[in-house]
């Protein structure tokens, strides 16, 4: 079997103790169950704070706490060009 993400599916070293844990602490029926439910959460915890993150970024703009003007003035003095050689 082939997971495009990830390329083939290989045997990996895992903590069998942790492992049991995460079995037991998402009631997971089997370990790939646990390990998949793991992967869940943290996917989406790491997407969760991604969007808190943008949505701060978001409100300091709508307050005003960025100053584009000196990126303005760069653009009119177009100092963005590469010079030619």
């Amino acid at each position: 079997m082939t997971d495009l993400a990830t390329g083939p599916i290989t045997e990996e070293e895992i903590d069998s103790d942790l492992l049991a844990e995460a079995q037991r602490h998402f009631s997971a029926h089997s370990s790939n169950a646990a390990i998949n439910e793991a992967l869940r959460r943290l996917v989406e915890q790491e997407r969760e704070k991604r969007r808190a993150a943008r949505a701060r970024l978001n409100e300091r703009y709508e307050a005003g706490a960025f100053d584009f003007s000196q990126l303005d003035a760069a653009e009119e003095r177009d100092i963005w060009s590469i010079p030619a050689r």
